[in-house]
Protein backbone atom coordinates (compact mmCIF):
# COMPACT_ATOMS: atom_id res chain seq x y z
CA UNK A 1 0.00 0.00 0.00
CA UNK A 2 1.22 3.65 -0.98
CA UNK A 3 1.38 6.03 2.07
CA UNK A 4 0.95 9.29 1.08
CA UNK A 5 1.67 12.14 3.82
CA UNK A 6 -1.15 14.75 3.87
CA UNK A 7 0.24 18.54 3.65
CA UNK A 8 0.13 20.58 6.89
CA UNK A 9 -2.18 22.97 5.62
CA UNK A 10 -5.00 20.44 5.81
CA UNK A 11 -4.25 18.75 8.90
CA UNK A 12 -2.76 21.85 11.18
CA UNK A 13 -5.72 24.50 10.25
CA UNK A 14 -6.59 23.95 14.15
CA UNK A 15 -5.44 23.78 17.31
CA UNK A 16 -3.77 20.04 18.39
CA UNK A 17 -5.31 20.17 21.78
CA UNK A 18 -8.71 17.87 21.37
CA UNK A 19 -6.42 15.55 19.74
CA UNK A 20 -6.02 11.89 20.89
CA UNK A 21 -2.84 10.82 22.12
CA UNK A 22 -1.10 7.61 22.59
CA UNK A 23 2.48 6.95 23.78
CA UNK A 24 4.68 5.15 21.50
CA UNK A 25 7.25 2.80 23.46
CA UNK A 26 10.28 3.19 21.17
CA UNK A 27 12.30 5.96 20.01
CA UNK A 28 10.88 7.73 17.24
CA UNK A 29 11.26 10.35 14.42
CA UNK A 30 9.66 12.60 11.94
CA UNK A 31 8.31 10.43 8.61
CA UNK A 32 8.45 6.87 10.16
CA UNK A 33 5.36 4.88 10.38
CA UNK A 34 4.51 2.71 13.71
CA UNK A 35 2.11 1.11 14.14
CA UNK A 36 -0.34 1.40 17.26
CA UNK A 37 -0.72 -1.43 19.59
CA UNK A 38 -4.11 -3.40 19.65
CA UNK A 39 -5.33 -1.60 22.56
CA UNK A 40 -4.59 1.68 20.84
CA UNK A 41 -5.87 0.48 17.54
CA UNK A 42 -9.51 -0.79 18.72
CA UNK A 43 -9.82 2.56 20.86
CA UNK A 44 -9.11 4.03 17.12
CA UNK A 45 -11.13 2.02 15.00
CA UNK A 46 -14.18 1.49 17.66
CA UNK A 47 -14.47 3.93 20.46
CA UNK A 48 -13.40 6.92 18.47
CA UNK A 49 -14.37 5.86 15.49
CA UNK A 50 -11.50 7.62 13.14
CA UNK A 51 -11.01 7.49 9.71
CA UNK A 52 -8.02 7.19 7.36
CA UNK A 53 -5.59 10.70 8.27
CA UNK A 54 -7.37 12.02 11.29
CA UNK A 55 -4.27 13.36 13.03
CA UNK A 56 -3.13 12.03 16.47
CA UNK A 57 -0.61 12.87 18.81
CA UNK A 58 2.36 10.87 19.49
CA UNK A 59 4.70 10.71 21.83
CA UNK A 60 7.56 8.62 22.03
CA UNK A 61 9.94 7.09 24.46
CA UNK A 62 12.16 9.95 24.71
CA UNK A 63 9.12 11.94 25.06
CA UNK A 64 8.91 13.69 21.85
CA UNK A 65 5.80 14.70 21.04
CA UNK A 66 4.54 14.57 17.51
CA UNK A 67 1.20 14.95 15.12
CA UNK A 68 0.53 12.08 13.03
CA UNK A 69 -2.15 11.55 10.95
CA UNK A 70 -3.54 7.73 10.36
CA UNK A 71 -3.80 4.76 7.89
CA UNK A 72 -5.43 1.82 7.56
CA UNK A 73 -4.00 -1.44 7.02
CA UNK A 74 -6.44 -4.33 7.66
CA UNK A 75 -6.88 -4.44 11.29
CA UNK A 76 -4.07 -2.64 11.19
CA UNK A 77 -3.77 1.49 12.66
CA UNK A 78 -0.70 3.11 11.64
CA UNK A 79 0.86 6.40 12.76
CA UNK A 80 2.68 8.63 9.73
CA UNK A 81 4.25 11.17 12.09
CA UNK A 82 4.23 14.56 10.45
CA UNK A 83 5.60 16.95 12.76
CA UNK A 84 7.36 17.83 16.11
CA UNK A 85 5.64 19.38 18.52
CA UNK A 86 6.65 21.80 21.33
CA UNK A 87 6.22 20.80 24.94
CA UNK A 88 4.65 23.21 27.54
CA UNK A 89 3.04 19.95 29.54
CA UNK A 90 5.75 19.95 32.28
CA UNK A 91 6.35 21.37 35.45
CA UNK A 92 8.65 23.52 36.35
CA UNK A 93 9.96 20.91 39.41
CA UNK A 94 10.20 17.46 39.33
CA UNK A 95 7.32 16.23 42.14
CA UNK A 96 7.67 13.16 43.90
CA UNK A 97 4.49 12.32 46.01
CA UNK A 98 4.85 9.58 48.30
CA UNK A 99 1.04 8.09 49.45
CA UNK A 100 -0.19 6.87 52.38
CA UNK A 101 -2.25 3.43 50.74
CA UNK A 102 -6.04 4.72 50.90
CA UNK A 103 -9.93 2.57 49.94
CA UNK A 104 -9.72 1.68 46.55
CA UNK A 105 -11.73 4.31 44.97
CA UNK A 106 -10.09 6.91 46.61
CA UNK A 107 -6.36 5.36 45.68
CA UNK A 108 -7.65 5.25 41.88
CA UNK A 109 -9.08 9.35 41.68
CA UNK A 110 -5.65 10.30 43.54
CA UNK A 111 -3.37 8.27 41.17
CA UNK A 112 -5.92 9.70 37.74
CA UNK A 113 -5.17 13.18 39.44
CA UNK A 114 -2.03 13.28 40.22
CA UNK A 115 -0.96 12.10 36.69
CA UNK A 116 -3.44 15.70 35.51
CA UNK A 117 -1.53 17.30 37.51
CA UNK A 118 1.86 16.31 36.27
CA UNK A 119 3.68 14.66 39.26
CA UNK A 120 6.37 12.41 37.98
CA UNK A 121 7.29 9.59 40.67
CA UNK A 122 4.69 8.08 42.85
CA UNK A 123 5.68 5.92 46.14
CA UNK A 124 2.67 3.80 47.77
CA UNK A 125 3.41 3.43 51.54
CA UNK A 126 1.99 1.40 54.21
CA UNK A 127 2.73 3.02 58.29
CA UNK A 128 1.13 2.33 61.49
CA UNK A 129 -2.16 3.94 60.71
CA UNK A 130 -3.13 2.13 57.55
CA UNK A 131 -5.86 0.69 57.06
CA UNK A 132 -5.50 -0.60 53.54
CA UNK A 133 -2.24 -2.85 53.33
CA UNK A 134 -0.47 -4.16 50.32
CA UNK A 135 -1.00 -7.63 50.16
CA UNK A 136 1.83 -9.47 48.29
CA UNK A 137 0.06 -12.03 45.91
CA UNK A 138 -2.17 -9.71 44.54
CA UNK A 139 0.41 -6.82 43.91
CA UNK A 140 1.37 -7.85 40.11
CA UNK A 141 -2.01 -7.39 39.06
CA UNK A 142 -3.10 -4.12 41.45
CA UNK A 143 0.20 -2.72 39.97
CA UNK A 144 -0.97 -3.90 35.97
CA UNK A 145 -4.34 -1.77 36.56
CA UNK A 146 -2.63 1.06 38.28
CA UNK A 147 -0.27 1.54 35.66
CA UNK A 148 -3.33 1.62 33.32
CA UNK A 149 -5.14 4.50 34.83
CA UNK A 150 -1.83 6.73 34.79
CA UNK A 151 -1.27 5.78 31.04
CA UNK A 152 -4.57 6.66 30.45
CA UNK A 153 -4.88 9.86 32.43
CA UNK A 154 -1.40 10.66 30.78
CA UNK A 155 -3.15 10.37 27.33
CA UNK A 156 -6.15 12.20 28.04
CA UNK A 157 -3.83 15.63 29.73
CA UNK A 158 -1.78 15.31 26.75
CA UNK A 159 1.28 15.40 29.17
CA UNK A 160 4.83 14.08 27.32
CA UNK A 161 5.73 11.81 30.12
CA UNK A 162 4.59 8.72 32.04
CA UNK A 163 4.37 8.46 35.96
CA UNK A 164 7.13 5.96 37.46
CA UNK A 165 4.89 4.33 39.39
CA UNK A 166 6.88 2.22 42.47
CA UNK A 167 5.60 -1.13 44.32
CA UNK A 168 4.40 -0.19 47.69
CA UNK A 169 6.34 -0.33 50.55
CA UNK A 170 7.17 0.88 54.57
CA UNK A 171 6.84 4.51 55.32
CA UNK A 172 10.93 4.00 56.01
CA UNK A 173 11.58 2.83 52.95
CA UNK A 174 9.13 5.33 51.34
CA UNK A 175 10.90 8.55 52.76
CA UNK A 176 14.55 7.42 50.78
CA UNK A 177 13.01 9.28 47.57
CA UNK A 178 14.33 12.52 48.68
CA UNK A 179 14.22 15.68 46.43
CA UNK A 180 15.90 18.72 47.11
CA UNK A 181 13.20 19.82 49.32
CA UNK A 182 10.85 17.27 51.17
CA UNK A 183 7.55 18.08 52.85
CA UNK A 184 5.30 16.47 55.21
CA UNK A 185 1.71 17.45 55.02
CA UNK A 186 1.02 17.65 58.42
CA UNK A 187 -1.22 19.85 61.20
CA UNK A 188 -0.60 18.84 64.97
CA UNK A 189 -3.30 20.89 67.49
CA UNK A 190 -0.69 23.73 68.05
CA UNK A 191 -1.04 24.35 64.41
CA UNK A 192 2.41 24.97 64.58
CA UNK A 193 3.41 23.70 60.69
CA UNK A 194 4.59 26.19 58.46
CA UNK A 195 2.28 27.30 55.80
CA UNK A 196 3.50 25.48 52.24
CA UNK A 197 3.83 28.76 49.90
CA UNK A 198 5.86 30.34 52.72
CA UNK A 199 8.11 26.96 52.79
CA UNK A 200 8.45 26.98 48.86
CA UNK A 201 9.33 30.67 48.80
CA UNK A 202 12.89 29.57 51.05
CA UNK A 203 13.43 27.49 47.98
CA UNK A 204 12.71 29.58 44.56
CA UNK A 205 15.86 27.70 42.74
CA UNK A 206 14.94 24.19 43.28
CA UNK A 207 14.38 21.19 40.43
CA UNK A 208 12.66 18.50 42.60
CA UNK A 209 10.17 18.31 45.50
CA UNK A 210 9.02 15.05 47.51
CA UNK A 211 5.83 15.57 49.42
CA UNK A 212 4.90 12.97 51.97
CA UNK A 213 0.78 12.14 52.64
CA UNK A 214 -0.59 10.28 55.37
CA UNK A 215 -3.51 7.36 54.81
CA UNK A 216 -6.83 8.06 56.10
CA UNK A 217 -5.62 8.14 59.29
CA UNK A 218 -2.32 10.10 58.91
CA UNK A 219 0.58 9.99 60.80
CA UNK A 220 1.57 9.41 64.16
CA UNK A 221 3.79 11.65 65.82
CA UNK A 222 6.62 8.83 66.02
CA UNK A 223 6.42 8.64 62.42
CA UNK A 224 6.36 12.41 62.16
CA UNK A 225 9.62 12.76 64.05
CA UNK A 226 11.31 10.25 62.09
CA UNK A 227 10.74 12.09 58.55
CA UNK A 228 11.45 15.42 60.20
CA UNK A 229 15.17 13.86 61.36
CA UNK A 230 15.95 12.40 57.31
CA UNK A 231 14.80 16.13 56.60
CA UNK A 232 11.88 16.45 55.71
CA UNK A 233 10.08 19.96 55.95
CA UNK A 234 6.40 20.10 58.30
CA UNK A 235 3.64 21.86 56.28
CA UNK A 236 0.06 23.19 56.38
CA UNK A 237 -1.97 23.17 53.63
CA UNK A 238 -4.51 25.24 55.05
CA UNK A 239 -7.09 26.29 58.02
CA UNK A 240 -9.80 22.93 57.39
CA UNK A 241 -9.01 19.42 57.65
CA UNK A 242 -8.63 17.58 54.32
CA UNK A 243 -9.09 14.31 53.18
CA UNK A 244 -6.08 12.26 52.30
CA UNK A 245 -6.96 12.43 48.75
CA UNK A 246 -7.58 16.00 48.86
CA UNK A 247 -4.64 16.63 50.21
CA UNK A 248 -2.48 14.90 48.13
CA UNK A 249 -4.07 17.00 45.34
CA UNK A 250 -3.63 20.11 47.07
CA UNK A 251 0.03 19.98 47.72
CA UNK A 252 0.30 18.50 44.49
CA UNK A 253 -1.21 21.67 42.81
CA UNK A 254 0.09 24.32 45.41
CA UNK A 255 3.57 22.62 44.71
CA UNK A 256 3.34 22.95 41.30
CA UNK A 257 1.31 26.09 40.58
CA UNK A 258 3.94 27.99 42.92
CA UNK A 259 7.23 27.27 40.90
CA UNK A 260 5.75 27.47 37.34
CA UNK A 261 4.57 31.06 38.63
CA UNK A 262 8.06 31.96 39.49
CA UNK A 263 9.36 30.94 36.61
CA UNK A 264 6.94 32.59 34.69
CA UNK A 265 7.99 36.03 36.37
CA UNK A 266 11.81 35.42 35.55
Amino acid sequence: MLHIAVPYKMMYDYRGDFMQQYFYSKRAQINDYIVLNDEQAHHVSHVLRMRENDVVRIVDKENTMFFAHLLFEGKKVIAHLDQKIEDHTRNAVRITLLQGMIKKEKWDYVLQKSAELGVDCIVPFTSSRTVVKAKEERMDKKLLRWNKILLEACEQCKRSTLVDLKEPCLLKDAARYKSELNIIAYEDADATSEKLHRLLAKYPKISSVTIAIGSEGGFSKEEVSMLMEMGYHRVSLGARILRAETAALAAIHGTSFYYDMAGDKQ
